[in-house]
């Protein structure tokens, strides 16, 4: 079976600007905390080990720690929205009850 090249482009010449600054992303978290914790959980899921060793390396601690910060407060909002959740399915199921009694 002959092997397939393919043409991969470089990414240094396609020239794009920059859409955002540093300080775009650091307004992003100061006004949607949570949307921000969000997309950086999932960000997270999108690298491999060795991708966020190297990201996280050498002097990058402090982003390390703000990245698990980031993590435990979307986790605490999930389990919030879970808790949340089940008093809302429990109403729900009383109301099914009450209106199943009524018939």
């Amino acid at each position: 079976m002959k092997a397939v090249e393919h043409d991969v482009p470089v990414v240094a010449s396609l020239g794009f600007p920059p859409l955002m600054t540093w300080q775009d992303v650091m307004q992003d978290e100061l006004e949607d905390r949570l949307g921000f914790a969000r997309r950086a959980t999932l960000a997270l899921l999108t690298q491999s080990g060795e991708q966020l060793v190297a990201g996280f390396a050498g002097g990058n601690r402090r982003g390390l720690e703000g990245a698990m910060k980031a993590v435990a407060l979307f986790q605490a909002h999930l389990q919030e929205m879970e808790r949340l959740a089940g008093m809302a399915e429990r109403r729900l199921q009383r109301v099914g009850e009450a209106l199943a009694a009524a018939d």
